[in-house]
């Protein structure tokens, strides 16, 4: 084994952490959040789906974008924008009830949940490749899942207390900052 010991056990955790943010949180949040968007704004199932597909968009043109053989600049410096952008796109989602903002931030936060699963996977595989624990990558990994079901809990007790889906996407940006 080559390299600090705790390296690639801080590089993977790291990895989980910044994909439970973007991925669980950031991409998948909106799933157990729609409903109630749907119900308090009188969204019919196609502008519901509108504003799904637009972050499938963003994510689709994020990860072309930031795999690019053509796509240059700092790696870490990438994966810190792609985690801001995450915590202000899920966050902003509460401040308009405007169908093309909130499809506009969707998008916004595709680009960005992209971003750092390509720059947290490239940054996190290589140094546990070059540690020799490579095994670890299911950590890294485990972070999509870690942040769906933690951003799912916070919706469910957001709204078991009241808070509607403002007071729900707030407190997946507070989740995501945090």
């Amino acid at each position: 084994m080559t390299g600090r010991p705790n390296e690639a056990v801080a590089a993977a955790v790291a990895g989980s952490i910044a994909m439970a943010t973007a991925m669980g949180v950031g991409r998948f949040v909106l799933t157990p959040i729609l409903p109630h968007m749907m119900t308090s704004l009188g969204l019919n199932a196609s502008q519901a789906g509108f504003i799904a597909s637009a972050n499938f968009l963003g994510y689709l043109i994020g990860a072309v974008i930031a795999a690019s053989p053509g796509f240059s600049g700092d790696r870490r410096r990438w994966l810190l924008l792609g985690l801001a952008a995450s915590f202000v796109t899920t966050g902003g989602m509460a401040l308009s009830s405007h169908l093309t903002i909130l499809m506009v931030l969707r998008f916004l936060g595709g680009v960005a949940s992209a971003f750092v699963l390509v720059f947290a996977s490239t940054m996190v595989l290589e140094t546990l490749a070059r540690t020799q624990r490579s095994s670890l990558s299911v950590l890294h990994f485990a972070g999509v899942g870690i942040g769906i079901s933690l951003s799912a809990m916070v919706v469910a007790l957001v709204a078991a207390n009241a808070g509607d889906w403002r007071a729900q996407w707030l407190w997946s940006g507070a989740l995501s900052l945090a």
